[in-house]
């Protein structure tokens, strides 16, 4: 049954058992089980003073029945309630109730001390020594700001005592007798003593405590698998620990670090120095944790991955105390990392050279214009590869020249608008790629002995270029140029020439179908012609028969009447008409024999060329009434002298016949550049009638003939174009009328 007592309740309960009503005396005397090592030196520190307080208490009641029969009653008071209260405490310190066990002892003392004082006469009493124990004991259970309000307590009972002493408010002073002197200082050195001896105790239990779990700290830390330090609070982080794994990590001992506090910076690897100074002073300003992956430099030179983990630790009044962090070796890891990083780079790598195969064998399988192709497939390798430059050259007719036929960015729009060519041969990569029908890869294209060094692109650091072959047959390179020094690998070789092969093969079919357009347009063209000669034969050729057939008739009654005169006047007619057909027969047979006969091709100087075929077109009686104008230097050309010399004879013929009434007639004969397949582009200038516009075209058609008054056939022309066509090479006209005529012709040089 509980009691209506509370304290009693707690007493008994704190003697009975939890599951029992019988008295439990070894748990009353024995200190409770705590977990927190703070409240078992305080649970420690009540407990033995407390029973500390019950014996003297009981001594001292004893001996001053002894020495002083006269102060029994007083101390029988105090001693009673001295073992009252200490005995509360222990059962309160059983219950885990330290801050009020421990209010009780002080405030017993505090009472006792004073009740004493009051009651013996005033401050001279020698009880009143006793605000030193009460000091003492606020001391080691308080804080530090109670225990200096409880000395101004005990001082100002202390004065409040004096006050009353001296103005009679108390009783008059007990008069103690020496022994009785002795006995209550004595309680008091016993009491002094008690709490030096528990205290002290609890001292060197807890620098036993200390002291053995540093040493497993110690233990703890010199024996795990990582490195751990402690570094100072402050932005430099000197070194004040390191644990003696460092030298299994780095190869360095502890006292590489100790000698040196900032050791640590001066070993980190230069790349990454900068980003954790600058984290370290972040976080030495924040108190955030540390928490980076860094390279560190071993003592044998090697470079290492650290993963750096620190916190900032405080002590109880919140001052900064130090860093304790640890380093913890990741380079498997980041070796793992960047193997798998170089995995997955090669699979985006061999993905996206995948994409562009497909991609420029499907431009190569859909485009058959060279002009659209090679632009085509240079942007894809350029774009999907992140190149600096790709550009794609072909060989010309004469096997000398590589030319810019395509170019990705604007400086290759700029090269191939100046006409950009490489010779073919050892002065180039890409002559040196075709010449020998090899790729050449220049890793690092300041080294290369043969690198055609080109100011409009000065970012390159490597350079491949690759063969264009089809049917065996090298007919141009390509060149890739990166900004990246040994940007290309072996498979990026592999990959690069399989699509040059593509685009070699794609260039051959471009041409076919090209050539095979032009036969189609030839044919379309020679089927114009035929048709045109089939009228010809049937209305040029019918008029001279007409003719003939008219005056034979004539001739049989001049014949008849023996009109010799006008026999011989018709027979004359009937001669004409005959020598037209002669003439327009052999024009015929001369166009149908031009590129039939097997005629051998040489190389013969430009200038020889024209200077035949003036000879031939104009006599010497007309050499002073028309100037002729040669520009000097003219290549040399690869073709059949004779047709060469004819088409000449042909153009300067016609200029000198279109001269009309030009006082000072003038023929100028040169070179104009050249064209994209790097021939010769020649012309034969005059400042004659002109042609207009609508006529640039016909003119080079069958028996054209702009102006019927003017001796000739027709048919000159149409042979000119069909030589220069048979050679390679185009043939346009540029006038107006009035203004002259310029005849542009292109033909193959050696």
């Amino acid at each position: 049954m509980p009691s209506s007592n509370p304290f009693l309740d707690l007493a008994r309960n704190a003697i009975l058992g939890p599951t029992t009503q019988t008295m439990n005396f070894g748990k009353l005397l024995s200190l409770p089980d705590l977990k927190n090592s703070d409240a078992r030196v305080t649970a420690r520190l009540i407990y033995f003073t407390s029973v500390g307080l019950i014996a003297l208490s009981l001594v001292f009641f004893l001996v001053i029945s002894l020495v002083a029969p006269n102060l029994t009653g007083r101390v029988t008071v105090m001693a009673l309630m001295t073992v009252l209260v200490s005995f509360g405490n222990i059962v309160l310190v059983n219950y885990g109730n330290l801050r009020l066990a421990g209010t009780l002892l002080i405030t017993l003392a505090w009472v006792v001390v004073t009740i004493g004082s009051i009651t013996a006469g005033g401050i001279s009493a020698p009880i009143a020594i006793g605000y030193m124990i009460v000091v003492l004991l606020g001391g080691v259970l308080s804080s530090n700001r109670v225990n200096l309000y409880l000395t101004f307590l005990c001082i100002g009972t202390g004065i409040l005592i004096a006050y009353a002493e001296t103005n009679g408010l108390i009783p008059q002073a007990v008069q103690y007798t020496p022994s009785a002197r002795v006995a209550i200082y004595s309680f008091f050195l016993l009491a002094a003593l008690l709490l030096q001896s528990i205290t002290a105790g609890n001292m060197r239990g807890l620098t036993a405590n200390i002291r053995k779990s540093e040493e497993k700290y110690r233990s703890l830390l010199e024996n795990i698998p990582i490195t751990t330090y402690i570094n100072s609070p402050d932005e430099n982080a000197y070194t004040e620990y390191v644990s003696p794994q460092v030298k299994k990590l780095l190869g360095y001992v502890q006292d590489d670090f100790l000698r040196d506090p900032l050791f640590w910076i001066k070993i980190i690897h230069p790349e990454d120095r900068e980003r954790v100074l600058a984290e370290n002073i972040r976080t030495a300003q924040t108190h955030e944790p540390f928490n980076m992956e860094y390279r560190l430099i071993t003592k044998d030179g090697r470079s290492i991955w650290v993963k750096d983990e620190a916190i900032f630790l405080r002590d109880e009044s919140n001052q900064s105390e130090y860093w304790l962090g640890v380093w913890t070796d990741i380079t498997s890891r980041k070796v793992a990392e960047e193997e798998q990083a170089d995995l997955i780079s090669v699979m985006t790598k061999r993905t996206i050279q995948l994409q562009t195969g497909a991609d420029v064998s499907r431009a190569a399988s859909s485009i058959l214009d060279l002009d659209k192709l090679l632009p085509t497939v240079a942007e894809l390798i350029r774009n999907h590869f992140d190149y600096y430059y790709v550009g794609i050259f072909l060989v010309d007719a004469s096997k000398q020249w590589a030319i810019l036929r395509a170019a990705t960015g604007e400086m290759g729009r700029q090269m191939i608008a100046a006409g950009h060519k490489l010779e073919i041969g050892e002065s180039s990569m890409i002559g040196w790629c075709i010449l020998h029908g090899q790729a050449r890869i220049a890793l690092d294209a300041g080294e290369e002995a043969v690198r055609f060094r080109n100011p409009l692109l000065p970012l390159t650091r490597s350079e491949i270029a690759l063969p264009l072959t089809a049917r065996g047959e090298v007919i141009g390179a390509m060149t890739i140029q990166s900004e990246l020094s040994s940007a290309f690998s072996r498979a990026d070789i592999t990959v690069l020439q399989a699509m040059a092969d593509q685009v070699g093969n794609a260039i051959q079919n471009a041409r076919l179908f090209t050539e095979r357009a032009g036969l189609i347009k030839e044919l379309e063209g020679r089927n114009t012609e035929l048709e045109r000669f089939t009228y010809t034969v049937s209305h040029d050729l019918k008029s001279p028969l007409v003719t003939i057939r008219g005056f034979l008739g004539f001739l049989r009654d001049s014949a008849r009447t023996g009109n010799m005169e006008r026999f011989d006047r018709d027979m004359h007619r009937i001669a004409n008409a005959v020598d037209k057909m002669q003439a327009l027969l052999n024009d015929l047979l001369e166009l149908s024999r031009v590129g039939r006969l097997n005629t051998l091709h040489e190389d013969i100087p430009f200038g020889k060329i024209i200077q035949e075929a003036v000879e031939l077109v104009i006599p010497p009686s007309d050499e002073t009434r028309v100037k002729i104008i040669v520009q000097q230097d003219l290549p040399v050309v690869h073709g059949d002298h004779l047709r060469l010399v004819e088409v000449m004879q042909n153009l300067i013929s016609n200029a000198v016949k279109f001269m009309g009434n030009q006082a000072e007639p003038r023929i100028e004969i040169g070179q104009h550049g050249f064209d994209q397949d790097g021939k010769p582009v020649f012309f034969v200038r005059d400042n004659g009638i002109g042609i207009e516009p609508q006529y640039h075209e016909r003119i080079f058609g069958l028996f054209n003939r702009l102006d019927p008054t003017i001796n000739g056939t027709g048919i000159g022309l149409t042979l000119v174009k069909r030589i220069i066509e048979l050679h390679g090479g185009r043939i346009w006209v540029e006038s107006r009328l009035g203004a002259g005529a310029t005849f542009y012709f292109t033909l193959p040089s050696n």
